[in-house]
């Protein structure tokens, strides 16, 4: 049985494309696309709850869509995770100066059974929960706190395992800000994390953080992204 991939692309902010290029770089697995929120009252990506309540007894990989896989981007897929075990990107070069926080929302691995709790604490209050974080300047709005909130929840009965910091890197619409990530990959790693039309090998997800962000449209990478469409 293939393995379920859950997505969201809610909305007019990302097109189809987006969908297009995530199922041509991972024909094997089985996407499951939330294109509408799972109530009225649930907003964009808070709908990433979805996946929690799946009554399944195997892993899904639950990711956001404005990304970029490159070199051995399979890894991220298949890494191992075990039942209690909650395995997510870290959060990087981070935004808050919380060191409580240290996923990334972007891409998680893990047993729904094992989330079930979490989904049903979210469900139980969903106004609460996704004003909290930001009520409370963990993050900023109108939307945002959803990786928190997991976070949170996660810690009371799992594990998080951590996915190498090398393997995900974060890109901007900001110059100024991807040439201070292009320095701190070089202090930390003592490598370009991009040079020369390609990210560094050990890269396997590029996270392009702010809708405005289009990989397919950015002169850098259209030889990355490989869309055909």
């Amino acid at each position: 049985m293939a393995m379920k991939i859950v997505a969201i692309r809610i909305g007019e902010r990302y097109g189809p494309e987006y969908e297009k290029y995530l199922e041509e770089k991972l024909p094997e697995y089985e996407f499951i696309w939330i294109r509408k929120p799972i109530r009225e009252d649930v907003l964009l990506q808070w709908n990433k709850m979805y996946a929690m309540n799946l009554d399944i007894d195997e892993p899904v990989v639950v990711m956001d869509i404005d990304v970029l896989l490159t070199n051995n981007y399979k890894e991220l897929f298949e890494y191992p995770v075990k039942k209690g075990q909650f395995v997510s990107i870290p959060g990087w070069w981070r935004d808050t100066e919380n060191k409580r926080y240290k996923i990334n929302g972007g891409f998680f691995k893990y047993y729904p059974k094992d989330c079930k709790y979490i989904y049903e604490k979210f469900m139980k209050d969903i106004d609460f929960w996704q004003s909290y974080y930001i009520k409370n300047r963990m993050t900023v709005g109108p939307v945002n706190g959803e990786q928190n909130f997991v976070e949170a929840a996660v810690r009371e009965r799992l594990k998080i395992v951590m996915f190498d910091e090398k393997w995900c890197v974060r890109w901007t619409k900001d110059t100024n800000a991807n040439n201070y990530y292009q320095k701190l990959y070089r202090k930390y790693y003592k490598q370009n994390l991009f040079q020369g039309g390609s990210f560094n090998k050990d890269i396997k997800l590029i996270h392009f953080t702010y809708s405005l962000n289009k990989p397919h449209e950015n002169e850098l990478f259209k030889h990355l992204y490989d869309l055909s469409i």
